[in-house]
């Protein structure tokens, strides 16, 4: 029974915490990775709010509400938009670019493993934390795609009524901005969707996800 206790509390020692048989270096990664996926997740929710904020401004347009504000307003918000989805788009990198660093640092680390029932053990944490990442950056991936096309309808919609603005041009244009509406919603929802998973990963990265 010693012996057996003994093995156990061997194998608890190097399960993570963020990977215990990592050393500092991954583990330096690993707490930049974290804190540049916080910043990516308060970018996606400035960029809900901005979204939130556009849908308004579209059902205004639609209802006749102060029409050459709601415009103007909207015109603004989308390029707020614009300029924080940049800011999406290189952090996504900065935090894919960590990923990669993070589990080249802890493949090094277990190639220096003695113990080769250990070094199985660490490997398939490493596998286990890249299939995590790819089924995340695989939802970001898809989320990105809808976002273009949701951005690319509402620059259409953008130059249309800089290029007539009446009545009758928002009355005509009205399904498109219905088009817009319905899929700023969805965009809304999975943005949501996409957080929470990224709220999961960041606690694997962190070493706290109780899975």
């Amino acid at each position: 029974m010693k012996k057996i206790l003994i093995a156990l509390l061997a194998v608890v020692a190097f399960l993570p915490l963020s990977g215990r048989a990592q050393n500092s270096e991954s583990l330096n990664i690993a707490a930049d990775q974290e804190a540049s996926m916080n910043k990516l997740d308060v970018l996606m929710g400035r960029a809900q709010k901005r979204l939130s904020y556009i849908m308004t401004n579209l059902g205004e347009l639609v209802d006749g509400n102060d029409a050459n504000n709601s415009f103007d307003k909207f015109k603004e918000n989308l390029d707020d938009l614009q300029s924080i989805r940049d800011d999406i788009k290189d952090r996504v990198e900065k935090v894919r670019d960590l990923q990669g660093r993070r589990i080249a640092a802890w493949t090094k680390e277990v190639s220096g493993m003695t113990d080769k029932d250990m070094r199985k053990i660490t490997n398939d944490q490493i596998d286990q934390a890249k299939a995590d990442f790819d089924a995340m950056d695989k939802k970001l991936r898809e989320v990105g795609g809808d976002a273009n096309d949701l951005t690319a309808l509402l620059l259409d919609l953008k130059k249309y009524f800089a290029s007539s603005f009446s009545p009758d041009s928002i009355k005509t244009g009205t399904p498109m901005i219905e088009k817009a509406r319905a899929s700023g919603q969805e965009m809304v929802k999975d943005v949501d969707a996409l957080r929470d998973t990224m709220y999961k990963q960041k606690k694997v990265v962190k070493g706290t996800s109780s899975s």
